[in-house]
């Protein structure tokens, strides 16, 4: 992920499902998570641009493979919302979901910790 289409079409992925948990297929669940999750896709996208601009590839790495998961996430999200998903291939996302956040949370602090 390079490019910033890569990051628009993720961003956009992420979006829209969470627009559609809160409006359409809503079930009776708090929507506080879509919006804070909408958020914080918004907030992020620009400095993914930046990233992109100056040509930070560690920065582009770490960053473009969370934006990755949490599209993933959302679209599971949302198609466990239109159509049950059995608890174990959710609690499968959920652990791998997890596991790459931390690796991912790690690197990052190797990361500012290589850099001062």
């Amino acid at each position: 992920m390079k490019n910033k289409i890569s990051f628009i079409i993720c961003s956009i992925i992420v979006i829209i499902s969470n627009l559609l948990m809160i409006s359409p297929i809503n079930n009776g669940v708090e929507v506080g998570s879509n919006i804070f999750i909408i958020v914080l896709t918004l907030f992020l996208l620009p400095i993914f641009f930046k990233a992109v601009d100056f040509k930070q590839t560690s920065f582009i790495r770490l960053e473009s493979s969370a934006l990755i998961v949490l599209s993933t996430l959302s679209i599971m999200r949302l198609i466990n919302r239109i159509i049950p998903i059995p608890d174990i291939v959710n609690f499968l996302f959920i652990v791998i979901a997890l596991g790459m956040g931390i690796s991912l949370l790690a690197a990052s602090f190797i990361n500012i910790k290589n850099k001062k």
